[in-house]
């Protein structure tokens, strides 16, 4: 029996060596998978850093840009403006240039409708000098004129058939 338990015992202490072995490298595998960890989430945090740093770079410069985009902007609005407010000053210099020629040029007459249809100074001086009514045709005649229709001998032909009680033929 001492021989069995020599060998119980060298037995088991084989197995708490071939144990802590495995305790030993279980530990190893653990500190290094805890090291991996550490190195993995410091990467992390250094790409979110990096991350957060682009983004407020991206902001700033959205920030600039959106100030000189502004600055555009009003810039455009105030040229505008001057160009309105030069186009109007000329409107305004233009309308009393006129104004001014207006008033040079205009007839002192009083108002009254009727004297569109009045004959005019000239017209009535002629009309004194010379008799002019029948000696101008107004409207242009299509047609014959009763004289020429008088003497036409086909007329005094049916005329007198028809007083003698012949019809035309």
């Amino acid at each position: 029996g001492s021989k069995w338990r020599r060998l119980k015992v060298e037995l088991e202490k084989r197995r708490n060596k071939q144990r802590k072995v495995e305790k030993d490298k279980i530990q190893v595998f653990r500190e290094m998978k805890e090291t991996k960890d550490r190195e993995y989430q410091r990467k992390i945090e250094e790409m979110q850093a990096k991350q957060e740093k682009l983004q407020k770079n991206k902001l700033a410069a959205g920030k600039k840009r959106v100030g000189y985009r502004h600055d555009l902007h009003n810039q455009k609005l105030e040229e505008q403006a001057a160009a309105d407010a030069a186009r109007m000053e000329e409107e305004e210099k233009r309308r009393e240039q006129l104004d001014k020629l207006a008033a040079t040029v205009a007839v002192d007459v009083p108002y009254d409708p009727l004297r569109v249809l009045k004959d005019t100074e000239s017209t009535v001086s002629r009309m004194k000098e010379t008799d002019y009514i029948g000696k101008f045709q107004l409207f242009k005649i299509v047609g014959y004129e009763d004289d020429a229709i008088q003497g036409d001998m086909r007329l005094k032909v049916e005329k007198a058939q028809s007083g003698a009680g012949k019809e035309a033929q």
